[in-house]
């Protein structure tokens, strides 16, 4: 592997791994458990657990590495060579880089002290309705049009492209039903597909990674 193939990969690996695990941990540290709740309910959640609060917030950072871990996934699955691989991409792309934009803003926004009032008007302004609406949208089929570029290419192990696929499904579902097992196991799945990837990337030959088994 040449020096320069090897430090994508390596940076590849961090972006996969910092982003997923970093939101599998963000996650598991919030106070906002009431993810559907009130912005009243929000600020209080997060009034009552400031340093839980803060830790999240900074752990927002590492959900960035989300944005270029979608390329390389991307990359894994095909798509500069492949049509329907590089629409999967692009549409996580941007969908990604929609969500954490709004998690940031939700974040900064209930930080103690924190008015209801200026939080309900942020989550009920019509423009971030619709960029939330979008991002869940293109967050799910995204995710999903890449796991099955990712099975078609043979370029990861069947169960790790069914785990991509599963992973937003999950993760937003047990959100919206408030069952937090579930939001983590959604989270969970999508460390392991990434993982998944970026061993791809890690032994990959100068070209583009081969698909398993070949």
């Amino acid at each position: 592997m040449r020096q320069d193939t090897r430090i994508a990969a390596v940076a590849g690996t961090v972006c996969l791994l910092a982003g997923s695990v970093g939101q599998l941990v963000q996650y598991l540290v919030t106070p906002l458990v009431s993810v559907g709740g009130s912005p009243a309910e929000q600020v209080a959640q997060a009034a009552a657990h400031p340093a839980a609060m803060r830790a999240a917030s900074w752990l927002d950072l590492s959900i960035l590495f989300l944005v270029p871990a979608v390329l390389y996934v991307g990359r894994v699955a095909g798509a500069p060579r492949s049509a329907p691989a590089a629409v999967a991409t692009g549409l996580t792309f941007l969908t990604t880089l929609f969500g954490s934009a709004y998690l940031f803003a939700v974040d900064v926004l209930v930080q103690p002290p924190a008015d209801p009032d200026a939080v309900g008007a942020y989550l009920s302004d019509p423009l971030v309705s619709t960029v939330t609406l979008v991002f869940l949208a293109g967050h799910v089929i995204g995710f999903v049009l890449l796991a099955v570029a990712l099975w078609r290419a043979r370029a990861v192990a069947a169960w790790a492209a069914v785990a991509l696929g599963l992973s937003p499904i999950l993760e937003i579902g047990g959100q919206a039903a408030g069952v937090g097992a579930v939001t983590v196991a959604g989270c969970a799945l999508l460390v392991v597909a990434f993982a998944a990837c970026a061993a791809v990337l890690l032994r990959a030959p100068e070209g583009a990674p081969a698909p398993v088994g070949s």
